[in-house]
């Protein structure tokens, strides 16, 4: 199955395995039914997984967030407001990739550099954003991030 147009053939493997899974529970509807995620689906990569919950981009909130998040952010993230964590203000990017994630009801994807925390070390990562919801729109989106050192290697495997 392809992954859909906006995904570049040099993403990694594991962006392509979830814009694959999107792609197979979406069939032929709009967007996949959000009671259609299951995490046993993706265990290998749980630790990356993100789920965020929400119509509105000032409302998305984090339902779920694998491991790698606590890492990056330095506590747990579970629960929080999507606006508390990312100073938008700083991060244009990552603000614009969500609403158009809700817009467009297409998966995002994203590459970039970061550092979150004060004194963590710069790592680059590929993400993908992933619609789920109904004919009312996205209701939830299904994250995955895969991390790199300044070398290319993964981190959080």
């Amino acid at each position: 199955m392809a992954v859909p147009d906006r995904i570049p053939d040099t993403a990694c493997k594991e962006v392509r395995f979830f814009c694959d899974y999107w792609l197979s529970l979406r069939g032929e509807a709009h967007l996949p039914a959000c009671d259609l995620i299951d995490p046993l689906d993706f265990f290998p990569y749980i630790s990356g997984v993100f789920i965020v919950e929400g119509r509105r981009l000032d409302e998305l909130r984090i339902r779920l967030a694998g491991t790698v998040y606590r890492e990056l952010y330095g506590f747990e993230i579970t629960g929080k407001r999507l606006a508390d964590l990312i100073p938008f203000s700083h991060r244009r990017d990552l603000l614009d990739d969500y609403a158009r994630c809700l817009h467009d009801q297409m998966p995002v994807y994203h590459a970039s550099r970061m550092n979150w925390r004060n004194r963590g070390s710069e790592v680059s990562y590929e993400r993908i954003l992933l619609p789920f919801g109904s004919d009312q729109g996205v209701e939830r989106i299904l994250g995955f991030a895969q991390f790199f050192d300044i070398h290319g290697n993964k981190l959080f495997r």
